[in-house]
């Protein structure tokens, strides 16, 4: 409200930053049938009831706890998951990417820091309303499980945050390219901590992807460092984000939705941190132009909403997948990203040399993409 009224009380500002996540947080969880189940079990004598009441209080407090010998582990995902979550995961990202584009290069909104902040509110907010209705069952909040997840929270702040960055300073076409690095940096990052090793075809594209990527930025006449520079670290953090992602669901079988929750949780509080605490962030905002802009506020409120789906989409895409997976399918659906996003945006300038990387590097994708869904 103080920012569309164009009002300077940063105090009252400062106020809403801190306070919207963390009213979601006081709200109250639906109790969910699991918590009905451990207590029944509690009222009966049994091998598997005096089994559990072995586990010490501190076990029990853990955010995610790992699985005892009496619970069954989790299926794991049929094909059609699979696929199913890939595909939802690359819809949801196409249409973000474009929303963002519009909103920070089209209209030139200043601050990709706010931006974030209404995307993780909005993922904050929709989970908690989820959980009060009973769609999702989200495990009670501890300090020690803030803990044990703030490394990859921080991570995945600094992903959002160099992503929107590179969105802001790279044309489309040249952003999709230059993140093919990220996919190196996660079979790496996946071969070393989860053990994973690719095999030759998959080797091969990513190789061929990569060499698209050097052959279109030796063409790109707008080159902007700042661009080239946020781009490296955003390949980093998406690698990062989605090997340690992968591990936490693969160590503990409980409740994936809590740890997406939370990561939003802490990155709105981080993100409100570092616009409150940057000199000017605030009054940039504030005297935005085109508050008054019906086509801008609506793709601002499009950008924030898709967020949220965005965000859900991305985790249950690791989590069923794997990182390697998520990466390269968000470089599938950046195959459509990169024709549009000539036309997209307005600071694409064409040569023959970029395009042919283009294509290079969609030609590595589409054999990877093969590749992958065939094993």
């Amino acid at each position: 409200t103080y920012l569309l009224m164009g009002k300077s009380n940063t105090t009252a500002l400062l106020i809403i930053f801190l306070l919207l996540p963390w009213t979601a947080v006081a709200l109250p969880c639906r109790p969910n049938l699991s918590n009905k189940i451990m207590h029944s079990r509690k009222n009966h004598s049994s091998p598997l009831s005096s089994n559990a009441e072995m586990m010490t209080s501190d076990e029990s407090e853990k955010l995610l706890p790992l699985h005892t010998e009496v619970d069954k582990l989790p299926a794991p995902p049929t094909q059609a998951k699979k696929v199913g979550t890939a595909l939802f995961y690359a819809v949801s990202s196409l249409g973000v990417i474009f929303a963002n584009k519009i909103v920070l290069s089209t209209y030139a909104f200043p601050s990709v820091q706010t931006l974030a902040f209404f995307q993780f509110t909005s993922t904050t907010v929709a989970l908690k309303i989820a959980s009060m209705l009973g769609y999702v069952n989200l495990l009670p909040i501890s300090w020690s499980g803030i803990k044990a997840i703030l490394p990859l929270s921080t991570c995945y702040l600094l992903n959002i945050l160099t992503g929107l960055s590179a969105t802001q300073n790279l044309s489309l076409p040249m952003m999709v390219l230059l993140r093919r690095a990220s996919i190196l940096m996660t079979m790496l990052l996946e071969k070393a901590m989860l053990n994973s090793q690719p095999s030759k075809t998959v080797q091969m594209s990513v190789g061929l992807m990569l060499a698209g990527a050097l052959v279109a930025a030796l063409g790109d006449i707008s080159f902007n460092m700042m661009g080239y520079i946020v781009i490296f670290f955003n390949d980093l953090f998406t690698a990062l984000n989605g090997v340690i992602m992968k591990r936490t669901a693969e160590e503990y079988r409980k409740s994936k939705m809590t740890v997406l929750f939370l990561n939003s949780f802490l990155s709105a509080i981080g993100v409100a941190i570092i616009i409150t605490f940057v000199p000017g962030e605030v009054e940039k905002v504030q005297n935005f132009a085109e508050w008054g802009n019906s086509n801008f506020v609506f793709y601002l409120v499009f950008a924030s909403l898709l967020g949220s789906v965005l965000n859900l989409a991305i985790f249950l895409c690791t989590s069923t997948n794997s990182a390697l997976t998520t990466t390269v399918v968000g470089c599938l659906k950046n195959v459509l990203t990169s024709y549009l996003g000539m036309f997209i945006g307005g600071d694409y300038i064409f040569s023959w040399l970029s395009f042919l990387g283009i294509n290079i590097s969609i030609a590595g994708s589409l054999i990877y993409a093969q590749a992958t869904f065939r094993g």
